[in-house]
């Protein structure tokens, strides 16, 4: 126990003894400056200044922006940001969901596939337990009776608004017994196509059956078709007003056998007979 006592004040004693710091010219040797400094003075000292350097470097980089040199802007996380960003992009997958659903549909359709509406599934219960009532109401029989004494003559709607495709000679018209939801326009080779009214391209490609070929979402559900064309001038997403030219006419297609434009025009998934909205001759 004495010897470890003797130990800690042989090392205390040594720490603490002077010494002599002393700064001397290097060609004549004399003493320019001197200090006596023990080795517990210099660790002290150095501790002091440590400290000191560390703060200030702390200080420096939390309250100014000389931390963004080093670590750049990256550095700082903007939660907010990020949560914005996670909102954004749950919306963005729940519109891609919904437009790849009508697409599909849309495709079925046209390719005389079965169609169920995809809106509806297993999962949405509020339909399966409805029980309609065909109960005639006072008010339903009031308006049964003031339509039957006004005629059974239906109201005459303008359709003018729509823009005919092209001009030239209908080879076939709409049947929809026979399955042609369309109606074929012969014209000449390279004639432009024409929106038939203001949209949005939401299909444009290439089958071997049909060609090249564009879909048009239009407003009031409204879809038009356009196949066999030589070339497409729009793509998937392009805006359209009435009367742009959005392809050429041609001949592509197994089912194609000369120039010609085979147009349909579709309203909440029912096909509509062109003819009674658009004039076609020339």
């Amino acid at each position: 126990m004495l010897k470890q006592e003797g130990k800690w004040k042989s090392f205390w004693s040594r720490i603490r003894e002077k010494h002599k710091l002393s700064f001397t010219d290097d060609t004549t040797y004399d003493e320019k400056w001197s200090f006596n400094v023990s080795s517990l003075n210099l660790w002290t000292l150095l501790l002091a200044y440590s400290i000191v350097l560390g703060t200030a470097l702390f200080f420096l980089f939390k309250f100014t922006p000389l931390h963004r040199l080093i670590i750049g802007d990256n550095g700082a996380v903007n939660y907010s940001q990020i949560q914005d960003n996670t909102v954004a992009i749950d919306s963005l997958h729940s519109k891609t969901k919904s437009t790849q659903l009508y697409l599909e549909d849309l495709k079925k359709i046209l390719n005389d596939e079965p169609f169920q509406d995809s809106l509806y599934t297993s999962e949405d219960s509020s339909l399966e337990n409805y029980e309609a009532n065909f109960e005639r109401s006072k008010e339903d029989s009031l308006l049964r009776e003031k339509i039957e004494t006004q005629g059974n003559e239906a109201p005459k709607i303008n359709y003018d608004f729509f823009y005919s495709p092209v001009k030239g000679i209908v080879s076939k018209s709409f049947s929809s017994g026979k399955k042609h939801f369309g109606i074929d326009v012969v014209t000449e080779r390279d004639v432009p196509i024409k929106a038939c009214l203001e949209g949005t391209v939401i299909y444009a490609s290439w089958t071997t059956e049909d060609g090249h070929f564009l879909l048009i979402q239009h407003k009031n559900q409204y879809v038009s078709v356009y196949k066999h064309c030589s070339s497409l001038l729009k793509k998937v997403g392009d805006k359209v007003q009435s009367g742009d030219p959005i392809g050429l006419v041609g001949n592509t297609g197994e089912h194609s056998s000369g120039p010609h434009l085979h147009f349909e025009l579709w309203q909440n998934g029912t096909p509509l007979n062109p003819a009674d909205f658009i004039n076609f001759a020339k």
